[in-house]
């Protein structure tokens, strides 16, 4: 009976360690579970943003502190929003917002997104997005759509601005800044000189080509080459998929000293939109046109984004000579010009 009654108090005794022990591990998990938390509370106040290096931020008028971080949100620039809430309700920070353009840092904790999205001192800035393709004439318009400056305005600046080292001045080109006014969202103050803006556009294009250039040498005289085949490259693809190949024609017909005979280049001597490029278009008289004359054109004939260069810098290997568009966004590759006639004729060219 005694040695009954041992056993019954050591397996007692065990129960209860094992609960001491499962209780201490419960402890440990629920303390590491605080920990993380506290710690992705207190990163998130203090970098709330996602982005690499500022983003400009376009506060309408209905705009809320909430509605612009769930907009950064969807957009993945932005980390959780109910932390962003939780704090804000807890130290009772001032959320008002001003209409107008405001740029966020990276570093900016939020606390200072806020005081930056009732800063007064932006509401009098425009921001303006130029789409990758747009080429000067198609930017003077949208900056005299917004009323940033007028179009002549714009025009007038581009001709007699200084040329960067990297550009030729050329008289056969229609603009020798054409594809260097890189393609971005802008902030402008009203009554900006156009300078201002041109200035702005080309340190913005040196930002973007030493960053994509990093790890490959290129030369001062082969920074306008590249530009040449990337503004080609963006006005002829539809999907990044397609860019590299692209690429690899124009470089494989150069190497053969092949016309490029590139309709986007046509469409670019004409001076307007043109939906069909048809034979009487293909005569004018520009160095321009690739038809007419071998070689890439005189100089770009748009600004091209990031997609478009870094294609221009790395084309897909390959020995494609033709390409044609073979649906809404994809293009038809071959190296053979009687397989090109024979899907030419299959899609109905």
């Amino acid at each position: 009976m005694k040695k009954r009654v041992k056993n019954t108090n050591k397996l007692k005794r065990r129960r209860k360690k094992r609960k001491r022990n499962s209780n201490i591990i419960i402890g440990l998990i629920l303390i590491i579970i605080l920990f993380l938390g506290i710690f992705k509370f207190t990163s998130t106040i203090n970098k709330p943003l996602k982005i690499s290096n500022e983003e400009v931020v376009l506060v309408e008028e209905g705009d809320s502190f909430y509605s612009i971080v769930s907009k950064l949100k969807s957009e993945n620039k932005i980390k959780s929003p109910l932390i962003i809430k939780i704090y804000a309700k807890l130290t009772g920070l001032n959320l008002e917002v001003v209409p107008g353009s405001h740029t966020l840092e990276k570093g900016m904790s939020v606390k200072e997104i806020a005081e930056t999205l009732k800063d007064a001192s932006n509401a009098n800035a425009i921001t303006v997005t130029i789409p990758e393709g747009f080429n000067i004439e198609d930017i003077a318009t949208r900056l005299q759509e917004q009323e940033v400056c007028t179009s002549d305005e714009f025009l007038n600046s581009v001709k007699s601005y200084p040329l960067p080292s990297y550009v030729k001045d050329n008289p056969d080109k229609r603009y020798n800044l054409e594809g260097f006014l890189f393609p971005d969202t802008y902030s402008f103050e009203i009554g900006v000189e156009p300078q201002y803006i041109i200035e702005t556009m080309i340190k913005r294009f040196e930002e973007v080509f030493k960053e994509i250039t990093a790890s490959d040498t290129i030369t001062e005289e082969e920074v306008e080459k590249v530009v040449n085949v990337a503004s080609i490259i963006e006005k002829e693809a539809r999907v990044d998929e397609d860019r590299p190949l692209i690429a690899s024609v124009i470089y494989n017909r150069l190497k053969q000293n092949m016309p490029l005979q590139i309709d986007a280049t046509v469409i670019y001597a004409h001076g307007y939109y043109i939906e069909s490029v048809r034979n009487r278009h293909l005569a004018i008289e520009s160095k321009y046109n690739t038809y007419l004359y071998k070689g890439l054109p005189v100089g770009p004939i748009c600004n091209p984004g990031v997609e478009s260069l870094k294609a221009a810098l790395n084309p897909a290997s390959t020995d494609y000579l033709f390409y044609l568009l073979a649906s809404d966004d994809e293009h038809y590759f071959t190296n053979n010009y009687d397989d090109f006639l024979k899907k030419k004729e299959e899609l109905g060219y």
